[in-house]
């Protein structure tokens, strides 16, 4: 037979408790966002990212406003997407290979060419018209309209979704007590 013993606390050490529990979890969240990078740093050099915002831009308008880059960025440093997948070279060489292309065709970088160039050009990368050895022109287009519009979406906390964008456009309205603050 196991003994028991009574166990009694005040309201206010219970209080205390959960104070200082909630109080842990926010300053190891905080921590846990210095440690997976999310800020200043990038995933890509700057060139590359106003590449692949721009490329964004085109998949779907209002997507550089909405952060697309950033989403990208943040994704592009976490694990499974920065070590063990191909997701992240594969950006990198396609944003590589755009401004190769908008060079070579127009004698400027991609996100400096005009809207129907710049589509004129996606649209040879869409077809798997860009060869180039271990690239695949077509899955760099189709993961990058994948994350273009997880980031038109997604919860502004990754870095898409600036000022609500997406949820404005689809009529998600927030909760009314929603942690973040932010309402529509």
């Amino acid at each position: 037979m196991i003994l028991r013993e009574k166990m009694s606390f005040t309201r206010r050490q219970m209080m205390l408790g959960l104070l200082g529990f909630g109080t842990s979890k926010i300053f190891s969240g905080c921590k846990m966002m210095k440690q997976i990078g999310y800020g200043p740093s990038s995933a890509f050099d700057p060139a590359r990212s106003m590449t692949l915002s721009a490329a964004a831009d085109r998949i779907l308008p209002g997507a550089a406003d909405a952060g697309a880059a950033d989403y990208i960025n943040f994704w592009m440093k976490q694990d499974p997407f920065a070590k063990a997948m191909d997701w992240k070279p594969l950006l990198n060489i396609g944003a590589i290979h755009l401004n190769r292309v908008a060079e070579r065709n127009h004698k400027k970088p991609f996100h400096l060419c005009r809207a129907d160039e710049q589509d004129a050009i996606l649209k040879r990368f869409q077809q798997g018209g860009i060869a180039a050895k271990g690239f695949r022109s077509e899955l760099f287009f189709q993961r990058l309209v994948m994350l273009t519009l997880e980031s038109f979406f997604s919860d502004p906390k990754y870095g898409g979704n600036r000022k609500l964008i997406g949820w404005h456009f689809i009529g998600k309205k927030p909760c009314w007590w929603a942690p973040t603050g932010e309402r529509l």
